[in-house]
């Protein structure tokens, strides 16, 4: 009995669904169209080969109310757009606006345009809905357009110009910012842009006094073409290109200048490999991450891994150094947590990574004092996910430590804070492999196996 993709089920045509560990995309007869008219093309072939586009390829599946079946690889790990950085967002749009220049050249067109269409996999992004593409009808406009400004211009132009993260925006809201709040949004400058003057304040204007469907009409009848739609493609790749964004001094971005990390870098890094030998997990998840050196590590080790820290700037240069590593943005104070239809459309960050081993180097003295997080809870919340752990204990009396509590009074304070206190905490649900005591005796790195 298959299970449906719990993502998958919006477009009747096409939906994907798991049986005995194959990824299979059932269609009715306008998806069987749709395919049909793809796998024809010349720019199918080369998207497939040069992998921009999901592979696919014909399968024997009998399924009601299908009339074919395609398998795709599986993909390895899926984060979500509210996950990305700056950049990640930015080579997904140029992705889409690349797919549906090539596609209308040999008669076809995107329906959608939703950032949820692309994943990440070795750290390209890849067009993974095969069901959206179809043969354009002409005189149709690109449908796909208002989508598009919602969910890749605009949040790009709220970190380009007007300096917003757009995680939270799309993490509230999957749909994206409409013009008319993106013109609420910018400055008087900004709105005066001639890029923003076309795609924000018309299309406010539209929104203003227009349905959906009256829209969709008025475009019609304005006499679209193929050469029209591919003219705005190009005006988009253009200024979307053009978007940039540094990110900033604050956070974590200098974090390997900080003294203990150059002086403990290797000797975590070597007894990381020790944890990996006698684990041997297939994925790895590295909370708080920070540059990825370790991540790397583990990758290097032949496992899939995941690189989660909080901070934008760092991350994006993580990604933009072409590293091949899974990377996902969020707080792990409040992570990426189940969303959408019923709860289930978009699972959980831990859900979705389900890791064979968790790293928590330089990150749990931070829940603990930072966001006052009890260490029995940490620990408990390391213990859910069922798996081995490296971690990195910090003692009240390091350097950093005291910096953190500049500000705070002992009663503001958990307990659980000492080595031995701590300890006996993880004794409830871990077991030790290996412990090893860093620099000046005030940092302890532990490998743990749980009971």
């Amino acid at each position: 009995m298959h299970q449906v993709d719990p993502g998958s089920f919006r477009d009747p045509a096409s939906h994907v669904v798991f049986d005995d560990g194959r990824v299979l995309r059932l269609l009715d007869r306008r998806g069987l169209e749709g395919w049909k008219a793809l796998s024809s093309t010349d720019f199918f072939a080369r998207a497939t080969g040069d992998g921009r586009l999901i592979g696919a390829e014909v399968a024997e599946y009998d399924a009601p109310d299908s009339v074919a079946a395609l398998e795709h690889p599986r993909i390895p790990f899926v984060s979500y757009p509210f996950e990305w950085t700056f950049s990640m967002l930015k080579d997904a749009a140029l992705l889409q606006l690349g797919l549906l220049a090539e596609a209308l050249a040999e008669g076809l067109t995107i329906k959608d345009a939703t950032p949820y269409n692309i994943q990440f996999i070795d750290g390209k992004p890849v067009f993974i809905d095969v069901g959206s593409f179809e043969q354009y009808a002409p005189g149709e406009p690109w449908i796909g357009y208002r989508q598009f400004t919602r969910q890749f211009l605009f949040p790009l132009m709220l970190r380009a110009r007007a300096g917003i993260p757009f995680q939270p925006w799309l993490r509230g809201n999957p749909e994206g910012p409409t013009a008319s709040e993106m013109r609420s949004v910018l400055g008087l400058w900004q709105r005066l842009r001639p890029s923003s003057m076309m795609h924000v304040s018309l299309q406010a204007r539209m929104e203003d006094r227009m349905s959906g469907a009256s829209v969709r009409d008025e475009l019609r009848n304005a006499g679209f073409s193929a050469d029209l739609i591919l003219a705005n493609v190009r005006r988009l790749q253009k200024l979307v290109g053009d978007l940039e964004w540094s990110g900033g001094a604050e956070g974590w971005i200098e974090y390997q200048s900080c003294r203990h990390v150059g002086r403990d870098r290797d000797i975590k890094g070597k007894f990381l490999e020790r944890a990996l030998g006698a684990h041997r997990p297939g994925r790895v998840i590295d909370l708080g991450a920070n540059d990825g050196h370790f991540t790397r590590i583990a990758a290097e080790s032949g496992t899939l891994a995941i690189a989660v820290d909080g901070d934008e700037t760092v991350l994006d240069s993580l990604y933009r150094s072409g590293s091949h590593l899974s990377i996902v943005l969020t707080d792990l104070t409040n992570p990426s947590p189940s969303q959408g239809w019923a709860g289930g459309e978009r699972p959980g960050l831990i859900e979705r990574a389900d890791p064979d081993m968790v790293i928590a180097y330089g990150v749990i003295h931070h829940l603990v004092y930072t966001a006052s997080i009890p260490p029995t809870t940490v620990v408990e919340w390391l213990a859910g996910m069922r798996c081995p752990v490296v971690l990195e204990f910090v003692s009240p009396e390091d350097e950093m430590i005291t910096k953190l509590t500049a500000n705070k009074i002992e009663s503001e304070l958990h307990d659980g804070r000492t080595r031995s206190e701590f300890e006996t905490i993880l004794g409830r649900r871990f077991d030790p492999v290996e412990t090893e005591t860093l620099g000046t005796g005030t940092r302890v790195i532990y490998n743990l196996r749980p009971r």
